[in-house]
């Protein structure tokens, strides 16, 4: 009896021991950890190449310098956007996550798309290459995206988890879409003088004034009038930004004849700005016809259509030809007139 109970004890204990290895080989058919592709240190990195393996496609990179984000090409170095940097860098980096090694029935595919069509993505700090992924398309559901990282024996399929969709837009090298919306960007102590010019009413044109902390209101004439300190503090500190809209220069900047007519109109407003650490810089405000515009249509509970047609404005700048879109709503706050800041 007691040698029966040793030998059920002894197939009991192997068939546990079988168990728990089939178990283990079932949940660890590689060596690929899930958090493999996730950026561990974001803090630390200064400098982001983002470079096709398509030697037709343009390279780009994102660099810290000074504090601020700079967007480069071939062709332009530009401010860049730093909330869709950190975005990168501290939302979808850190979070990447394993969710399949490719099987090997995709296997030669994916790895020939990526040599030819994907994306080299480094991450440096001073220069130096802290991490490096291979970038490639969406999975066939569209959930994740495929990725390669350097010396593993194949590539995987890579999610964020709490994130439905694939990532490759995420390291698109269209500096466009990197550039700051900003078309002014500064702090409001920055800002030694501010002229606002109404053309079609000038008596309404005023100018600020920031010199040792001190304001002045000035008149078109340049006349110093009595003025509401706060008032004109807290105007200089609306004015600090500019925003335009985001993404890339609007259909009509491919035709040269369009823009030059827009840019010989009359101006609705212009912001001349003066800065202690920055050029020079003026940004002048055109209308838009109505048929420029941007239209949504909306269904009413009975169903029936209505359009709505939002009030869009031109706006261009002294340092480059392009007109960008501004809505209305960044511009209503900042057309204030002489008399808005008039000592009572």
């Amino acid at each position: 009896m007691q040698k029966r109970t040793k030998i059920v004890l002894l197939v009991l204990l192997s068939t546990i021991a079988a168990a728990l290895l089939l178990w283990r080989n079932m949940n660890q058919t590689t060596q690929i950890s899930h958090d493999l592709f996730a950026l561990k240190a974001p803090n630390n990195i200064n400098k982001i190449t983002i470079a096709p393996n398509n030697p037709k496609l343009p390279y780009l990179t994102l660099e810290k310098v000074d504090g601020k984000w700079i967007a480069r090409n071939e062709q332009f170095t530009l401010p860049a956007d730093t909330n869709s940097i950190n975005q990168l860098l501290f939302w979808a980096m850190p979070k990447l996550q394993v969710k399949c090694p490719v099987a090997d029935a995709a296997k030669e595919n994916v790895i020939k798309d990526i040599t030819l069509n994907g994306t080299k993505v480094i991450f440096s700090n001073n220069n130096q290459e802290v991490h490096t992924i291979f970038v490639g398309f969406a999975t066939p559901t569209q959930d994740a995206t495929y990725m390669y990282y350097p010396g593993i024996e194949r590539p995987c399929e890579i999610t964020v988890p709490g994130f439905v969709g694939y990532l490759t837009p995420y390291f698109n090298t269209n500096i466009q879409l990197w550039r700051s919306v900003y078309m002014v960007d500064a702090s409001a102590t920055e800002i030694t003088s501010l002229k606002v010019t109404y053309p079609n009413q000038p008596q309404h044109s005023f100018k600020i004034t920031q010199k040792n902390n001190q304001l002045q209101l000035l008149d078109i004439q340049n006349n110093p009038k009595p003025a509401n300190q706060s008032l004109i503090a807290g105007y200089l500190e609306l004015c600090k930004t500019l925003a335009r809209e985001a993404g890339e220069p609007a259909p009509i900047n491919r035709s040269p004849q369009k823009i030059k007519s827009i840019a010989q109109s009359t101006p609705v407003v212009m912001f001349e700005y003066e800065f202690t650490t920055q050029p020079r810089k003026t940004i002048s405000i055109y209308n838009m016809d109505v048929t420029e515009g941007e239209t949504y249509t909306m269904e009413t509970k009975d169903g029936t259509p209505k359009t709505v047609e939002t009030t869009l404005f031109w706006a261009k700048s002294n340092e480059e030809p392009t007109l960008w879109t501004m809505q209305e709503v960044i511009l209503k706050n900042r057309i204030k007139t002489l008399s808005n800041f008039l000592q009572p």
